[in-house]
């Protein structure tokens, strides 16, 4: 997936791009907008960003999970080697301490995401901090991602280009 990064100074911009490419076959929920003030665009009836966008939960999280994973699996080697209760402890007692630590990590990442803003965004929320709008546009192969790039070469000229990620994945 492809993610499309559009900076624009007014709400009539915004709702000018949301309907120019929605008319373009790009759907509403492949388009996010994030704005000082979010009341307003979902007033417009505009496809906002979500805590989960705004957030780095994802990310963190899965971070989390991954370290959760790692100290589980060790942790679990050790006490099968170790046998710290003098009982013979087998495969299950690895399965169980990494699957315990894999969800703990999730959720102490998550946690950790929570409070703080997504790391794909940061550079951006300066500006949107001054008032100005974020259009996001999320592609999926090399023809929407063409009539993306038509559409506001041609139409938007208003709104200037802030980025592109290839292969865009919340998880990293």
């Amino acid at each position: 997936m492809k993610r499309f990064y559009y900076m624009t100074k007014s709400l009539s911009s915004v709702l000018g791009i949301h309907h120019d490419l929605e008319e373009a076959g790009i759907g509403h929920n492949r388009m996010h907008v994030m704005g000082k003030n979010n009341t307003v665009l979902e007033a417009a009836s505009v496809h906002t960003t979500t805590p989960w966008e705004e957030t780095d939960i994802m990310h963190s999280g899965f971070i989390g999970a991954v370290g959760g994973l790692i100290a589980g699996l060790l942790i679990g080697l050790i006490l099968v080697g170790w046998q710290p209760f003098g009982i013979m402890l087998g495969s299950v007692t690895v399965i169980a301490s990494t699957a315990f630590f894999l969800c703990l990590g999730a959720w102490f990442g998550g946690l950790v995401g929570i409070s703080r803003r997504n790391h794909h965004l940061q550079k951006f929320l300066p500006d949107v901090a001054r008032g100005e709008y974020l259009v996001m546009v999320d592609t999926d192969d090399s023809n929407q991602e063409r009539r993306v790039r038509r559409v506001m070469g041609e139409r938007h000229r208003e709104a200037r280009v802030a980025g592109e990620e290839d292969g865009y994945s919340p998880f990293f």
